[in-house]
């Protein structure tokens, strides 16, 4: 007997660094006592299933038999006769979190209905597991958009989606932790991003009032689907930011300019409502063409020139060429030699015996 446990240490103390106390491995039931359980889980050893923890799994240790499969954590390298600690899992259990974790690995969207509502979201099950909906992980049609985040008005909105199906997409699947998050956004993640990709930063649109929040108001920028931004109270002017209910009444539709545009971050500004003049400069500049402009500064290597897009605004375009017969707070004809609106890039060069203009 000695000699056998010796020979179960062994094996055990060869594979150890491979063990994983967050896994569930697959045994084989090999001996069943009063009590008692034994499972071969090669390469690793022989587990046992003893005293509290077999009282913990005594509704699975009772239904199986030598020679079934079985679903184990191990929670011990010795239980003082040379067998690993184990607790039992239920390999029904384990089947539905594979299938939920395929499903997370597809990005697969899912129709599902909330069961029950708390202040912090909503109660979702998949495949008989509990998993939670986040109220920031809501889409905007969703969201309860509420006055000073009223805890009681956001869980009687949330109680309204109830018995609702809703599409999602599983966000966070941990089966170990036997945690199950889901998201709404996800669901529409690629939809999103495709709407986002006909906006441009510094463009000025038409956007609706649909709430307020302790950081500025909440405008609705697209419908069908919805989808908005913040105007956060620092870009609002003070005279407005002052009571933003009074002067932004839920409905409203203000012109705003964007200043930040990512999938996760839409925001917007009231204090500079022109148009970025990079959205328009091909309408006004080509390649080639000569225009004016004003050499603000300059060094060894290269000068900042300042140049008027129409009535829009001004840029700063870069010289390189001829810089040494420039004066700073001076004008001078450039010829265009490169313009790239996407990095706001454009590149000029003397015209040679232009007119001098001072400014």
């Amino acid at each position: 007997m000695k000699t056998m446990i010796n020979q179960q240490n062994k094996i055990k103390i060869n594979n150890v660094k491979n063990l994983n106390f967050n896994t569930v491995y697959e045994g084989v039931v090999i001996n069943k006592k009063k009590g008692e359980l034994y499972v071969d889980l090669s390469p690793f050893g022989i587990g046992r299933l003893f005293g509290m923890y077999y009282l913990q799994c005594q509704d699975i240790a009772q239904k199986v038999n030598v020679g079934d499969k079985i679903g184990v954590q191990i929670i011990g390298l010795d239980d003082s006769y040379g067998n690993l600690k184990i607790i039992l899992k239920d390999i029904r259990q384990i089947d539905k979190w594979q299938r939920i974790l395929e499903c997370q690995q597809s990005k697969k969207i899912l129709e599902l209905e909330p069961k029950e509502a708390n202040r912090g979201g909503l109660i979702i099950e998949l495949e008989g597991i509990q998993g939670f909906l986040p109220v920031s992980q809501l889409t905007p049609e969703n969201y309860p958009r509420v006055i000073s985040n009223n805890k009681d008005q956001i869980l009687d909105h949330l109680k309204k989606l109830i018995g609702k199906k809703l599409q999602v997409r599983i966000w966070i699947a941990d089966p170990v932790k036997n945690k199950l998050v889901f998201s709404e956004k996800l669901a529409k993640q690629e939809i999103y991003e495709k709407i986002l990709s006909q906006f441009q930063v510094g463009q000025i649109i038409e956007v609706k009032v649909v709430g307020y929040g302790p950081f500025g108001l909440f405008v609705r920028f697209h419908e069908n689907p919805a989808m908005d931004g913040l105007i956060h109270l620092s870009e609002i002017p003070n005279e407005l930011a002052s009571d933003l209910q009074t002067n932004f009444p839920l409905g409203k539709v203000i012109k705003a300019k964007l200043v930040q545009l990512k999938i996760d971050k839409v925001n917007f500004t009231l204090k500079d409502l022109r148009p970025d003049p990079w959205l328009f400069i091909e309408d006004y500049f080509k390649e080639n063409n000569v225009t004016k402009g004003i050499l603000k500064e300059k060094n060894n290597i290269f000068g900042v020139v300042e140049v008027k897009v129409a009535d829009i605004g001004e840029i700063n375009g870069f010289v390189f060429e001829g810089i040494e017969n420039l004066e700073i707070g001076k004008e001078y004809d450039f010829l265009i030699e490169k313009i790239n609106p996407k990095e706001r890039n454009l590149i000029l060069k003397p015209v040679e015996n232009a007119q001098i203009r001072q400014n």
